[in-house]
């Protein structure tokens, strides 16, 4: 019964260290208290009508900048931006750049997106971190 017992609260200690690992303090920007930011979540965030949706939303809102078109100038950029838990999106910022040119049209682009379904843990809506790669590819 003693052994049930150790396995039983080393089971909940290692839960609670990686449960910790995957939160992250970010200040708010309305209220400048802290709050918990999720990397990972029970129910991630979810952009309106899912991720072919959101494939479609990137598709036909982006716009090529003609400079980099006519350099011909190709490849991704990674933005990575906060889903609160209201469903808005804050904090967008370039983590692998591009472009400047590119680079400021993937935060347009991510900075207009429309309001998504909060990530959830416990049941709760929460904030958290969320990675996105934009791709740029002209059409020959």
């Amino acid at each position: 019964m003693k052994r049930y017992a150790f396995l039983f609260v080393l089971l909940m200690v290692t839960r609670s260290f990686s449960v910790q690992a995957q939160v992250k303090q970010q200040p708010d920007s309305t209220s400048k208290a802290n709050r918990m930011v999720f990397t990972v979540t029970e129910i991630p965030p979810q952009f309106p009508g899912g991720m072919n949706q959101l494939g479609d939303y990137l598709r036909k809102n982006l716009r090529y900048p003609e400079t980099a078109r006519k350099a011909g100038r190709e490849g991704r950029v990674f933005v990575s931006f906060i889903v609160t838990e209201q469903g808005k999106i804050e904090d967008a910022q370039v983590t692998k750049s591009l472009d400047p040119e590119l680079d400021a049209e993937a935060l347009r682009l991510i900075e207009s997106m429309p309001t998504w379904t909060p990530a959830k843990q416990a049941n709760r809506p929460v904030a958290c971190k969320y990675n996105l790669p934009v791709n740029f590819r002209i059409n020959r």
